[in-house]
């Protein structure tokens, strides 16, 4: 399959690119204007990122597919996955 045939199909069920970018860029200035977004670490920020991308698929595009509540819910995990090893990792310094 062309690169352009795969285009088409995923902006089918995605939306277009322009949509995404200004969705999920729009839930980013939320968090860059948030008391405590200095206190972000990579992690946070790219699941974080991730999880407004599959949003912004979610509203642009077909909002029943599946696979996108399935892709946040696995974000969300891998975050929960860090901080809890984080807060175990801090927790045993004290």
């Amino acid at each position: 399959m062309s690169v352009d045939a795969t285009l088409q199909e995923r902006g089918s069920r995605y939306g277009t690119i322009e949509g995404n970018a200004s969705t999920t860029q729009a839930m980013m200035d939320v968090i860059a204007l948030s008391p405590r977004a200095g206190e972000l670490t990579d992690v946070h920020m790219e699941c974080l990122h991730m999880i407004f991308h599959k949003i912004a698929r979610m509203v642009n595009g077909d909002p029943w597919y599946p696979d996108n509540a399935h892709d946040i819910a696995g974000y969300a995990k891998l975050l929960e996955d860090y901080l809890t090893k984080e807060s175990e990792r801090i927790d045993a310094g004290s």
